[in-house]
C-alpha cells in the first residue's frame, strides 16, 4: 500500500469514527431524555387563561304549534295540516327561509274515556273500573323558527295568531354560527398564555421548550327576552297581538373560550 492509499484511508476511518460517535452521543441523549420522562413524567408546566367576546345575536328562535282534536285521524290530521301549511306559507311570504323551518315534533295520539261504563247515581265510594274507550285523536304538530330579520317579529307573531296556531313559546336570541366568535376567544386566551409564558421565562432559569398539549372549554350566555306570551294566549285560541307590539330587546351574548396549554420544560 503506498503512502496516498494510506492517508485516504486513515482519512475514511477518521470520519467513520466521528460519524459513530455523534450517532452514539444521539442515541444516548435521546435515550436519557426519555428515561427521565419516564421518571418525571410531568416535565411541564401549564397555563391557562380566558377568552372572551360579546357578540350581537343574528337570528331569533320561536317555536309554533297545532293541537288539533278530534273523532277520526283522516279528519284530524286535514285540519292540521291546513293550519300549519297556511302558516308556513305566511312565513314563507314574509322573507323567512325554508331552511329556517324545521318541524321537530309531529304526534298523533289517542283519546280515551274511562267513565263510559259508569251509571248515573252511583254512589262516590263504589268505584268502578272502565276498560279504555277510545273516543277520538289528538295530533300535535310543532316546528321551530328562525327569524333574521328583526323587524318582522311582531308581524310575524301576530300573522301566525291570526292564522290558528294555538302554540307560541317564548322567543330567544341567538347566535347561528358561533365559530368566527370562539375563534377570536382562542385568540385571545393563547395571546394571553404566551405573554405569561415569555414573562416566566424572562424572570426566572426556567426555559420552556415546545408545546406538547392544548385542551379547551367553551361556554356561551345566551340571552332571552320574554314576549310575553301568556297575554296572548285565551281560552279560545290566539289574541290579535298585532296592535300592541312587544319591545324587542336581543341583548348580547358573551362567548368564552378556557384554554389550558402545557410547555415542555428544558
Amino acid at each position: 500500500m503506498n503512502e496516498k492509499n494510506y492517508q485516504q484511508l486513515i482519512t475514511i476511518l477518521t470520519i467513520f469514527l466521528v460519524v459513530l460517535s455523534i450517532s452514539v452521543l444521539s442515541w444516548g441523549y435521546y435515550n436519557y431524555r426519555l428515561a427521565q420522562n419516564i421518571v418525571n413524567p410531568e416535565r411541564v408546566i401549564s397555563f391557562s387563561a380566558e377568552g372572551k367576546v360579546l357578540a350581537k345575536p343574528d337570528i331569533a328562535k320561536i317555536v309554533i304549534g297545532v293541537i288539533t282534536q278530534g273523532e277520526k285521524t283522516e279528519a284530524v290530521q286535514e285540519e292540521n295540516n291546513k293550519k300549519m301549511k297556511e302558516a308556513i306559507d305566511f312565513l314563507k311570504d314574509e322573507g323567512v327561509s325554508e331552511d329556517d323551518i324545521k318541524t321537530t315534533s309531529y304526534n298523533l295520539v289517542p283519546q280515551y274515556d274511562y267513565n263510559w261504563c259508569r251509571q248515573q247515581g252511583q254512589e262516590a265510594t263504589y268505584y268502578i273500573s272502565c276498560p279504555p274507550k277510545i273516543i277520538g285523536y289528538q295530533l300535535s304538530q310543532i316546528a321551530t323558527i328562525k327569524i333574521r330579520d328583526f323587524d318582522k317579529i311582531n308581524t310575524i307573531i301576530g300573522g301566525l295568531s291570526e292564522r290558528r296556531i294555538n302554540q307560541i313559546s317564548n322567543i330567544s336570541f341567538e347566535i347561528d354560527d358561533p365559530e368566527t366568535y370562539e375563534n377570536e376567544a382562542r385568540i385571545q386566551a393563547l395571546n394571553k398564555i404566551e405573554e405569561r409564558a415569555k414573562i416566566l421565562s424572562a424572570k426566572t432559569s426556567i426555559r420552556l421548550g415546545k408545546i406538547v398539549n392544548i385542551s379547551e372549554g367553551s361556554s356561551i350566555y345566551p340571552s332571552y327576552r320574554s314576549l310575553e306570551m301568556e297575554k296572548m294566549m285565551v281560552a279560545g285560541g290566539v289574541e290579535d297581538v298585532a296592535a300592541s307590539e312587544a319591545p324587542i330587546e336581543t341583548g348580547t351574548e358573551e362567548i368564552s373560550i378556557i384554554l389550558n396549554v402545557d410547555y415542555e420544560l428544558k
